[in-house]
Formats: structure tokens, sequence, C-alpha cells
């Protein structure tokens, strides 16, 4: 029987310490988050919440990252080793308690209190790796928060350029949409009236901001140029925009063809099909171009190595 390295064990301890947290310190607001997650994609239109393709990635990136974080999670010393970051562990961990009764009302608020729980807890278990966890702590912290904050201020914006777009699209495809702003209608071939609003919700700010933080990411663990890097946040950015009216355009043709009914019961899942798609697109773009950064290391007759570093 194979035997487990330690690791792979230490690796297993910490998903198994931050799952036994959040299923008994913070279990109401845990649940909350699956059941406003599930409400959110519904009253968005379709549209997919950072915490699904944010975790999807994440585990992807460990697979890749696996060679260098085995190799500081071989070097952790016991319980009393660094005492410091095992305390700012426990501290961080314990941070959404502070805010736990506006959780459970909260999606990115319950979102942030399972990144906060799960980075603090990589603390207490695994305090070397706290260098290799923190650029994507921040990422993911900003990434379940940052969406809602943007929609609020660009939301509606956004949500005007995508029915634009979408009546355009209407317009080519031929299908008998009258629009009105960020309204639609028209009768399906059923007989039926089917209306709709591209909310703010609706529009692609959700799926933009996603990809800009999954891009951040990809940037901290593969190091390419920061030149290709920005070129492609403008590209993506540009086709998620097109993406989502597109998207709109299948959700509006849906509607004509089969009714209301049609309509609601496809936009439940063609985000994940479209926007999760694109960004496992992205990830292999973003793997095969570009030039990896190259770190320099200072030559040996620079420097006289330091003792224990």
């Amino acid at each position: 029987m194979a035997r487990v390295s330690a690791p792979a064990a230490r690796f297993a301890a910490w998903l198994g310490v931050a799952a036994l947290v959040l299923l008994t310190v913070y279990f109401h607001v845990f649940t909350a988050f699956f059941q406003l997650l599930n409400g959110g994609l519904e009253s968005n239109f379709g549209t997919v919440f950072p915490a699904i393709p944010l975790v999807a990635l994440l585990g992807l990136l460990f697979f890749l990252r696996w060679g260098d974080l085995r190799e500081v999670l071989a070097k952790e010393g016991g319980l009393r080793t660094e005492p410091r970051t095992r305390l700012a562990g426990l501290a961080i961990t314990a941070l959404p308690l502070s805010f736990a009764s506006l959780s459970v009302n909260s999606l990115p608020l319950s979102a942030a209190t399972v990144v906060l729980v799960f980075y603090g807890t990589s603390l207490l278990v695994n305090p070397k790796a706290f260098r290799i966890m923190l650029p994507y702590a921040v990422l993911y912290l900003s990434g379940v928060t940052a969406p809602f904050a943007l929609e609020y201020y660009f939301g509606e914006p956004f949500a005007g350029l995508a029915s634009a777009i979408s009546e355009r699209l209407t317009d080519l495809a031929g299908l008998p949409v009258s629009w009105q702003g960020n309204q639609f209608e028209l009768v399906s071939r059923l007989g039926g009236s089917v209306t709709g609003t591209v909310t703010p919700g609706c529009s692609s700010i959700l799926s933009v901001t996603t990809f800009l933080g999954l891009l951040g990411l990809m940037y901290f663990d593969m190091r390419r140029d920061v030149g290709f890097t920005l070129k492609l946040a403008v590209a993506g950015t540009a086709a998620l925009v097109l993406l989502n009216s597109a998207r709109i355009l299948i959700l509006i043709w849906a509607g004509y063809a089969g009714g209301a009914a049609e309509l609601w019961s496809l936009h439940n899942w063609i985000g994940y099909a479209i926007f999760v798609g694109f960004y496992m697109a992205v990830l292999f773009v973003y793997s095969k171009g570009g030039h990896p950064v190259v770190r320099t290391e200072p030559s040996p007759q620079s420097f006289k190595p330091a003792i224990g570093g």
C-alpha cells in the first residue's frame, strides 16, 4: 500500500481543518453562502458568481504548482514553530465572527468568510506556505467582493452597453423583439408574451471582473511578461462583453422558440457553459503564449551566502 507523503498529509490536514471550522464555527454562514449563491445565479440572468470559476482554477493551479508547494510543505516544523504566523492565522480565521450576523444575508461577505477561513487555517497548519498562499488569498478576497462594488458603480452603464449590443444582434438574427432601453419584449412562436430586463447583474461586469481576477492569479503563478498580460486583459474584456450579449441573444431566441419557460430554464446554466469555458480557454492561451519572466539570480561573487536563508 502506497504511503502518503508528509507534504500531501499536511495539505490534506489544512483542507480538513478548514472544512471542520466552516462546518462547525461558521456552519450558518457556510450554508447561507450556497443558498445565496443559488439565488444570485437565478436573479442575475445566468451570469456566474466568481466563486465557482475561482475554485475551479485554484484546483488547477494547485495541481500545476504542486512541486513548489510540496517543497515548502516538506520544510514545515512542529506545532511550536512559527508562532507569530500561526497566531496571525488564528486571528484571520476568527475575523469573520465579527461580521457573521451580516454574512448570513450577504453573498460577498459569506464568500469572504470562506476565503478568510481557508487562508487563516493554512497559516495555522502550514505557516511556511504563507508566501505562496498570500497572493491567492488577496486576489480571491478581491474576486468575491469587488464585483459587487463595481456592479453598484458601473453596472448600469454595462447593462446599457449589453442591451445596445444585444439589440443589434437580435436585429441581425431577424428576431421580432421590441426594445425599450434595457427592457425587451416579444411574442413567442407559441403565442405567449416574453419579457425581460437586462439588469446590472445581467451585464458583463461580473464576468469581466472574474476574468481579470483569474488573469491576476495566472500572472502570479505563471509569470508571463506584463505586455502580453495587459493585451490579453484588453482583448478578453472586449470578448466577454460580446459573449455576454451573445448569451442574451441565445436566451431571447430560446424564449422566441419555446416561450418564457424555455428562456428561464436555459438561463440557469448557460452562463456556466459560456463563461467557465472562456476562462479555461484563457488559461490555455496564457499558459502557451507570451514569454515567461525569468528571475535572474545574483552572481555568487556579488555576495556572501546567508546562513540559514
